[in-house]
């Protein structure tokens, strides 16, 4: 990489509830007063990310405003362009949930697309610089059966839509923003919520609170005739507060990947990890739950919260892919968050 944002303060990090993983490189392209970003405003960043999709979809880098020594990974792994979604995308669709943090330089966006004939949910990182891409972190869903792809049995259906939710468009009234630093110690109370749950620590839910991933619900879902209640049908409160969720045994490579304070959103990076040592739990109301999975895996996460004017987490949308356990992101970008389990276990992120 050829560039390096300044760093939060250590005093403004401990205060919002976060810290940096030892060794990372700091806050890079995320800092909120980066001054080489400053000329590329919420409108010029939407369009690059724009350029980008082109690009790829044309099959020729040229067409995009790379900078010289830009890389990209997609799931994990560096290509060199094009390859991968590179050359075998078809079609994008006109779904586009973006959010922008000009500040820093750096947008995530999501969209719909076809691969080879093949439904697809990207989910994207840039790093812009000067106007010009300098990171493209990519998760490319292939999208099957299942919402997974690999350990997952739940059924996929696309909810998506044409356009994203409301509350993802909406700008909050501006005594009811928060800073990032806020933002991000909100969304941390949901990765931490989820590793090695037990109930007893359920994020700030607001009442409205839906999950899509991959672009099917998985909160809030009505119960199939004959069939009893999981994770999926009660509402992302309940789920955290009756303790679904302990087979997700470490949440590592927390990372903020971009803010917009205007709209309360948090565009993120995590790896979830099952060990598969947990077999079977018991819930809150006593009900036993066994893990189906019999060997250890990871999948790989874009995730984008949306965070109200009260300061609860409402909207989440995530694109994942199942990985090798134990896999890392090849990134060290971004503001990092703290896993208990991680400090545990001592393991190494990078």
């Amino acid at each position: 990489m050829t560039h390096r944002s300044k760093p939060f303060s250590a005093g403004l990090m401990r205060m919002a509830g976060f810290a940096l993983i030892a060794g990372a490189t700091p806050l890079t392209g995320i800092s909120s007063d980066a001054p080489q970003s400053a000329s590329c405003d919420r409108a010029c960043l939407t369009g690059i990310a724009e350029q980008y999709l082109a690009a790829m979809l044309a099959h020729d880098p040229t067409k995009a405003p790379l900078a010289a020594a830009a890389r990209y990974t997609e799931n994990g792994v560096e290509l060199a362009l094009p390859d991968g979604l590179w050359r075998t995308v078809q079609s994008v669709g006109t779904y586009r949930l973006f959010v922008t943090d000009p500040g820093a330089g750096s947008i995530g966006f999501m969209v719909k697309a076809q691969e080879n004939g093949g439904p697809v949910l990207v989910g994207t990182r840039l790093a812009v610089v000067d106007r010009r891409i300098t990171e493209m972190e990519s998760i490319v869903a292939r999208l099957g059966a299942t919402v997974g792809g690999g350990p997952s049995t739940l059924a996929r259906t696309d909810e998506l839509g044409e356009t994203p939710r409301r509350q993802f468009l909406t700008p909050l009234p501006p005594d009811k923003r928060r800073t990032r630093g806020q933002l991000a110690a909100i969304v941390n109370r949901y990765f931490t919520g989820i590793e090695n749950n037990t109930g007893d620590k359920p994020p700030p839910f607001a009442e409205d609170c839906l999950r899509l991933e991959n672009g099917t619900q998985t909160s809030g879902r009505p119960i199939a005739p004959g069939a009893a209640p999981g994770p999926l049908n009660f509402s992302c409160k309940e789920a955290f507060r009756l303790g679904y969720y302990r087979e997700d045994t470490r949440l590592r490579n927390r990372r903020v990947l971009a803010v917009d304070e205007e709209r309360g959103l948090v565009y993120t990076g995590v790896y979830f990890d099952h060990d598969a040592t947990v077999r079977s739990y018991r819930l809150k109301d006593g009900r036993t739950v066994t893990v189906r999975s019999t060997a250890p895996w990871t999948w790989a996460i874009q995730e984008i919260f949306e965070v109200n004017a009260d300061g609860q987490i409402s909207q989440i949308e995530a694109v994942l892919t199942s990985v090798p356990y134990g896999m890392r992101p090849g990134w060290r970008t971004g503001l990092h968050l703290r896993s208990a389990q991680v400090a545990r276990e001592h393991f190494k992120e990078y």
